[in-house]
């Protein structure tokens, strides 16, 4: 047999391969599973090449079955048991490391050929499986962060900036070399050019997003704009993969029709992550936003982030009377802070004092803090800092001089939500309490990461 005739069979097992990839890219598991598996039962290769193929085969079968358990989040707070490979509630991590197994096996076969006798199909196929060893690694340990994120989802504060540490460093692990500003996995063979894409953009969209938390959570609003601006990107383009596809659905009465593919759970997660992102982001920087348009167009503007934080404040302070409801920065401590919205980093401005280290990042009805209370709230917040510090107290002052009653509670670290109303209110006020812990729950923005699990209730 000359060489032209050896060769000849490798580009159609490269185009299975590059088929298989693209569908698995587009995130289309069971066909792309079907397809390898039906390659497998027509193949007819013999010998080594042929074993070493057959054998790469089932082990795409078991990784499009395994990004499909993956993409969807079904093994979060599943336990072990059960009988056959993929039906059993298996950890992820069990999952992958079988597949790395396979993967590795498929390699070494390819490496322990005859000395001068491997073809490049083999040379191929080994330099895939090794390349496809390192993505399963990186996908279990993306696996375990998911699971940590979704057990973080009942606490009530979140370390983000520890969880992007660990992003950057998933990313950093496997990443072989920087290219300009694009970062090559070690998984970068132009056939699984897709999954390289799909792994990258989604580690860079959740890194994003969890480093928008943080920066909101710090008040500090450009860095913030960015990062929910860069995931958006990113979402929208990764979006547009599931609008291009259609789905044929035969009727039972003969017929068919085509649907958009639906995209999986972990994607959409990310839209309801970067979603609550938003209205957070819209709130706490209400004020540099809205001199950007009429008031009328702001509201209608944030009347579509879920939630609404400024339409509900509103709405209570309607219903129940409220003198006014604010949001309190507390930015002691903070050198770079230098008021509402974007400031140039070159731009000086004297750190303030007393007061002024408290300012308003909300103030209700009038969009100005209430300048006579200010000394009361400040002083509430330094006594009973304890109180407010366990995240789900409120804490409740009548002051007899200035015929008002205070409410507080802190959704997070440096930031105080309070309620003033004229005259006595009882401490026993359940709606207010009521209101008041679901506002601050939701600014602290765990309840998504209880959503991770498909199904769960958030």
């Amino acid at each position: 047999m000359t060489e032209v005739e050896e060769l000849r069979p490798v580009p159609r097992e490269r185009a299975i391969l590059e088929s298989f990839f693209t569908q698995l890219g587009m995130f289309s598991f069971d066909r792309a599973k079907d397809y390898v598996e039906k390659e497998k039962d027509n193949s007819r290769s013999s010998g080594a090449s042929g074993a070493i193929w057959a054998a790469l085969l089932a082990a795409l079968a078991h990784l499009a079955a395994a990004e499909k358990a993956y993409h969807n989040m079904t093994f979060l707070g599943q336990k072990m048991g059960g009988q056959s490979f993929f039906s059993r509630k298996d950890s992820i991590r069990t999952i992958y490391t079988s597949l790395y197994n396979e993967l590795r096996k498929v390699m070494t076969m390819g490496r322990h050929s005859q000395p001068g006798s491997a073809s490049y199909l083999e040379d191929l196929l080994s330099h895939l499986s090794e390349q496809l060893c390192h993505f399963t690694q990186a996908r279990m340990e993306m696996a375990d962060l998911y699971e940590k994120m979704h057990s973080l989802g009942s606490q009530k504060s979140i370390n983000s900036d520890e969880l992007v540490t660990t992003l950057e460093a998933v990313l950093h692990k496997y990443s072989s070399k920087c290219v300009s500003v694009y970062t090559v996995t070690t998984f970068h063979h132009p056939i699984l050019g897709r999954v390289e894409e799909s792994f990258q953009t989604e580690v860079d969209v959740v890194t994003q997003l969890l480093r928008c938390q943080v920066q909101v959570s710090e008040w500090h609003f450009l860095p913030a704009l960015l990062s929910l601006h860069g995931a958006n990107s990113k979402l929208t383009a990764w979006g547009q993969l599931f609008q291009r596809q259609k789905e044929t659905r035969k009727h039972l009465f003969g017929g068919q029709s085509q649907k958009a593919v639906q995209p999986p759970h972990l994607y959409l997660w990310l839209q309801r992550f970067q979603a609550a992102l938003l209205a957070k982001f819209s709130f706490y920087f209400h004020e540099a936003l809205s001199r950007q348009t009429a008031p009328a167009d702001m509201r209608a503007l944030t009347a579509r982030t879920t939630p609404d934080y400024h339409g509900k404040i509103s709405s209570f302070i309607r219903k129940h009377d409220a003198s006014n409801v604010s949001l309190v920065f507390d930015n002691r401590g903070s050198e770079s802070f230098q008021g509402h919205g974007y400031h140039h980093p070159h731009s000086y401005r004297e750190a303030p004092k007393g007061v002024e280290q408290f300012p308003a990042v909300v103030s209700l009805p009038s969009g100005e803090r209430p300048l006579t209370h200010w000394p009361n709230v400040i002083m509430m917040m330094g006594d009973r800092a304890a109180e407010l510090n366990t995240l789900d107290k409120v804490v409740h002052f009548y002051d007899d001089k200035v015929q008002s009653t205070y409410y507080l509670t802190r959704p997070e670290p440096h930031f105080t939500l309070v309620v003033i109303f004229d005259g006595r209110k009882s401490e026993k006020d359940l709606h207010i309490a009521a209101f008041l812990q679901e506002i601050s729950g939701s600014l602290r923005n765990s309840k998504p990461f209880s959503t991770l699990k498909p199904g769960s209730k958030g």
